[in-house]
């Protein structure tokens, strides 16, 4: 059984008992993203074999706050390979990957810590690739919140179900994957997260299976902020 979106309950209780977990406990869905971390040095990929058409680019979003655009903070702290592409991309100057693999991979980063606004979604692009398409992908965020750490995740997998967690790890499902061989846009509210308030440390890229490019990643105003300012 599918685990529902908006398990509010659920994610807000997770949350608060994911702060004092132990990150080598957490099951393989699970990404460490402590400030321990060596720092990788980011990789150039090769040219992309089939480049994303020049008319296919994101909406441009008034009052949208970019969180990465074709490159790392500069003070990041990473985790895993990222290969940046330049000929691959989504509106960016360049998207980011990581070589297939037939289990999980996964690339992460830390960073000074930005504010989550008020009646914004949290959005990315990402696609799968045809030739090897994931069986799974899934976004942890780190936050900050009320002088607590913690992080949680939000999934979206294909017909058979490839993440396992534990009972503790704090994770929401979001449907099914994306269509491969074409840019998806992924929308995340805040809220269902309990990231409402809280403030964004880093954020992990993991693919179960095959390979996935993720482009432009960033702050949007949500329907609620447009019809408020209106």
């Amino acid at each position: 059984m599918r685990r529902p979106l908006f398990f509010a309950v659920l994610a807000l209780f997770l949350i608060s008992t994911s702060h004092t977990a132990n990150p080598e406990d957490k099951a393989i869905g699970s990404v460490d993203l402590s400030e321990t971390a060596e720092t990788a040095v980011p990789e150039e990929a090769p040219t992309a074999e089939i480049p994303a058409p020049e008319e296919d680019k994101p909406q441009e979003e008034p009052g949208a706050i970019v969180i990465l655009d074709g490159a790392l903070p500069e003070d990041a702290i990473t985790q895993g390979t990222w290969e940046w592409n330049d000929p691959f991309k989504y509106g960016d100057p360049k998207s980011h990957t990581e070589p297939a693999s037939e289990g999980i991979t996964a690339h992460s980063y830390i960073s000074a810590p930005i504010d989550v606004p008020d009646n914004y979604n949290i959005e990315t692009y990402v696609y799968l690739d045809p030739a090897k398409p994931p069986q799974g992908i899934l976004l942890r965020f780190r936050f900050e919140a009320e002088g607590r750490e913690g992080d949680i995740g939000v999934y979206k997998e294909g017909e058979k179900e490839v993440f396992i967690f534990n009972d503790d790890e704090a994770v929401i499902y979001d449907g099914i994957l994306p269509e491969p061989g074409k840019w998806a846009k992924w929308s995340v509210d805040p809220d269902d997260l309990g990231l409402s308030g809280a403030k964004i440390e880093g954020i992990s890229f993991v693919v179960y299976g095959g390979k996935a490019n993720w482009a432009r990643t960033r702050f949007v105003p949500s329907k609620r902020y447009k019809d408020n300012a209106n």
